[in-house]
């Protein structure tokens, strides 16, 4: 089986790759946008093969259309039933593909992130 892990930062993912191999040492290869780490261990009893890698600050944005953001002009409540925007917080790192092609072919999704928000 394979299983993908997600940190939520670089240095954390590093930090669980080093931690978590213990049958030697975690390999490092840089995916789309961001490095993956990977090594042989088990999971639930079985052989497995773990990657592990992270985001970078937020996957997606979401916000109102133009038309809510002039605050003094909308009222509170139409924001409840309005349409919402999702945009890719930073196009220029691919992180949604980058999930996508880590994820191909995995059994497992384990997140390492954070509850803030």
């Amino acid at each position: 089986i394979t299983v993908l892990m997600v940190a939520e930062k670089p240095s954390i993912a590093q930090s669980l790759a080093d931690a978590l191999a213990t049958r030697g040492k975690a390999t490092s290869r840089k995916g789309i946008s961001l490095s993956v780490h990977e090594y042989e261990g088990e999971f639930y009893g079985q052989k497995a093969w773990f990657k592990v890698t992270s985001c970078a600050g937020h996957v997606y944005n979401i916000d109102f259309p133009p038309e809510y953001n002039i605050w003094d002009r909308v009222d509170p409540l139409s924001l409840y039933g309005a349409k919402t925007v999702k945009t890719e917080s930073n196009p220029k790192l691919r992180m949604p593909k980058h999930f996508q092609e880590e994820a191909k072919g995995c059994s497992y999704l384990v997140l390492w992130l954070d509850c803030d928000r």
